[in-house]
């Protein structure tokens, strides 16, 4: 009888807490659903808000009381309306939120709540440069943790021309994941374009780390300067992997003939990833003079380093058609192969 009595009282325990989780989803369900229709409307407010003002109605900026509480979706619903709008209708809007206060309401929105709130709020501040502002980032900067948010009021700080310092982020970027370096890229490469001569001196720094070299080396190639090609050859010939591929992509980019001998060096480098972006580099930059080992590359063991040395000579003109169309004919299995992919890619195996 107890053994009865157990499995009696289990299943009533059982069936409660299925009830109980039942409900609680359905409780979760209409929580959501009310949340959600309560951010249609308070959305629909400030978009509302938004076009009256920028049509005359400067009053209109005080029915955003209702909404102050909602800093993100005011940052997220100005950010796309900055970006439509130019002109006077632009600057009535700023001003009537400034003359309210929106300015301080994402202020203070840097240091609490979500961080996805906390990033729309950063970029939407750009919109209001002054002292506060200025102010209120760097204090942002200093107490973030995460790599997003970080570069998000970062990037706030060069909009409003109070650009943090160049060593600043590259030592911030220092031990961050790789993930999360590429997210500094765009960032550093601002910075670089700005002022390239203090870029190059952090770049022939030993101290700076490996991983802001390679960052550097990317927005120094970016950048169009042909300052930076005598330090990204020596850089090409670094022991650090990562370095030399970097620097190796970033004369590509620079695209001067005179990389020739530090691209022919990398075509022949013993790590298949340098061989690969030194094809690249020569298809980029045109050298003619490299076109007898790019044709060797179609041999090589690497499939990535094949494809790459095909591009390359595809990219070199007529001379560099005529050697693909020559070893697709009597090149070797591996090279021939390659070729014939590459030609018939470009649309050029009609015409061999």
């Amino acid at each position: 009888m107890s053994g009865l009595l157990l499995i009696w009282s289990t299943s009533v325990v059982l069936a409660a807490v299925a009830l109980l989780w039942m409900i609680g989803l359905i409780v979760a369900r209409i929580w959501r659903e009310r949340g959600e229709v309560r951010r249609r409307d308070d959305l629909h407010l400030i978009q509302q808000v938004f076009l009256d003002v920028m049509n005359g109605s400067g009053d209109a900026v005080g029915r955003l009381q209702h909404v102050k509480h909602r800093a993100r979706l005011m940052a997220e619903s100005l950010l796309e309306v900055i970006a439509l709008v130019r002109g006077a209708e632009r600057e009535r809007l700023i001003s009537a939120l400034a003359a309210f206060g929106v300015d301080e309401i994402f202020c203070r929105r840097l240091s609490r709540g979500s961080v996805a709130g906390r990033i729309a709020s950063a970029e939407a501040l750009s919109i209001f440069p002054g002292d506060r502002t200025r102010e209120a980032l760097r204090r942002a900067v200093a107490g973030a943790r995460t790599g997003e948010l970080r570069v998000s009021l970062m990037r706030s700080l060069i909009e409003i021309d109070a650009p943090p310092a160049l060593r600043e982020v590259l030592a911030d970027l220092g031990g961050r994941k790789a993930s999360e370096s590429l997210l500094y890229l765009p960032l550093i490469a601002r910075l670089v374009a700005d002022d390239t001569m203090t870029a190059l001196k952090a770049f022939g720094d030993p101290q700076v780390a490996g991983e802001a070299r390679v960052v550097l080396a990317e927005a120094l190639g970016a950048s169009g300067d042909y300052r930076a090609l005598r330090p990204l050859c020596i850089a090409a010939r670094a022991p650090d992997i990562e370095l030399r591929i970097a620097s190796i992509r970033a004369l590509g980019a620079l695209g001067h003939p005179a990389a020739e001998p530090t691209i022919l060096t990398g075509l022949q480098d013993r790590i298949w990833i340098v061989r690969s972006a030194s094809c690249e580099a020569a298809g980029r930059i045109g050298l003619i003079s490299a076109m007898p080992r790019l044709e060797e590359q179609l041999d090589d063991p690497q499939w990535w380093v094949r494809f790459r040395a095909g591009e390359a000579l595809a990219a070199l003109g007529t001379a560099g058609h005529q050697r693909l169309r020559a070893v697709a004919i009597s090149g070797g299995d591996l090279s021939r192969r390659t070729a014939s992919m590459v030609l018939a890619e470009r649309e050029l195996a009609a015409a061999a």
